[in-house]
């Protein structure tokens, strides 16, 4: 039976015990004083997490099994969604929170990346592992920032992937589509910066397509330039399929790579025809494993579905904090920071995880799949 966080905490928490039975662990008489307790909220918009579930899934299998390893120990793990409504000056507002909270080990920050830009550096000045697993701006772990962490590939990692692909695949000229917003800017400024050395060139750039008469002349224009591949980055994924939809239907045969926001699969299926052959670089390199091969089991007995990479991701990232914290035996959060910093790295379900020294996910670029849109799923 999942038991309630210690309900004497102050300030408006969103507890996920009743939206999905989540493993939290707290007031039952326990004598407080002998639980090391290991407190990782998720900083969100609860809303959207809840739409998909997945990512949050993996994290209450996390928390159930790591509270079954280490209960004897002494050990407590707790977590709650922290709810911003995605809104910037309540996720700010939250943000001072968790950082005055002392009980605070560790937090998944899911923010929206306008949100996490100014949170992280709030919840990095308490001194503890602040751990994106959706991603954040590349700015933020270029900054030799010891406390935050990047649970994704960078912006530039996915444009030279997807640079990559396009030098493979012998395009030539390319057409770039991309909103201006500071992750799009990333990722198409490595991407042009990875053609350089190739005979593919970027022959046109659009920052807006409104409509389809608004597309009739920059459709035409990429004719007369003779283009044979398109890249979309768009922030904010209705408006990113929204302009897969008009590009489509003036045309079904240009090559279309788009960049991860597409691959998110209750939006792709009402998209499906849309999307259909269109090439986008995976933000997860799995490792096939036994680990992974009994997760997967766990998990479809647990939830009566199969584990998607975010339901990995979310299980990874809580057992990264936890594993680690209980190897030290202290309750150091600093200390933590520094051994989420170690060359050895961490062995997750799905994959070894290493970071930079700024906390930048370590990605071999050359393994990064580049995922091919089929029925509405990516694959």
């Amino acid at each position: 039976m999942a038991r309630l966080r210690r309900g004497c905490r102050k300030g408006p928490v969103l507890l996920l015990l009743l939206a999905l039975g989540l493993s939290l662990t707290g007031c039952e008489g326990q004598d407080q004083a002998l639980q090391k307790v290991i407190y990782v909220p998720i900083l969100a918009d609860a809303g959207w997490l809840l739409e998909d579930g997945s990512f949050l899934k993996g994290v209450e299998l996390a928390v159930e099994e790591l509270n079954a390893e280490y209960g004897e120990r002494g050990f407590v793990i707790e977590t709650a969604v922290i709810d911003d409504q995605a809104r910037y000056e309540l996720g700010v507002a939250k943000a001072m929170e968790l950082a005055a909270d002392p009980s605070v080990t560790a937090v998944l920050n899911l923010q929206n990346f306008d949100v996490s830009k100014t949170a992280a550096d709030i919840l990095a000045r308490s001194q503890r592992p602040i751990l994106f697993p959706y991603g954040a701006y590349d700015s933020l772990f270029t900054k030799g920032n010891h406390y935050l962490f990047c649970g994704v590939p960078s912006f530039s990692d996915l444009g030279q992937a997807m640079a990559m692909f396009v030098k493979e695949h012998g395009y030539r000229r390319i057409a770039v589509y991309y909103n201006g917003v500071q992750s799009q800017n990333e990722l198409v400024t490595a991407f042009e910066l990875a053609l350089m050395d190739s005979q593919a060139k970027i022959v046109d750039y659009v920052s807006s397509i409104v409509s389809s008469s608004h597309f009739d002349p920059i459709y035409n224009r990429w004719e007369a330039l003779g283009v044979d591949a398109v890249v979309i980055a768009q922030y904010g994924l209705p408006e990113a399929f929204a302009v897969l939809e008009i590009i489509r239907e003036r045309d079904q045969r240009l090559a279309i790579i788009g960049e991860p926001i597409f691959n998110r699969a209750n939006v792709l299926a009402q998209h499906k025809e849309a999307a259909e052959g269109m090439v986008v670089p995976s933000t997860l390199v799995l490792e096939e494993s036994s680990r992974l091969t009994d997760f997967h089991i766990r998990y479809s007995r647990k939830y009566g579905e199969e584990a998607d990479t975010w339901a990995v991701q979310g299980y990874d990232m809580m057992r990264l904090v936890a594993d680690n914290f209980v190897a030290l035996e202290s309750p150091d959060p600093e200390l933590l920071a520094s051994v989420l910093h170690s060359e050895e790295g961490y062995q997750g379900a799905g994959r070894r995880i290493r970071f930079a020294a700024g906390g930048a996910l370590a990605v071999d670029i050359g393994k990064l799949p580049m995922l091919t849109s089929r029925n509405g799923r990516f694959e």
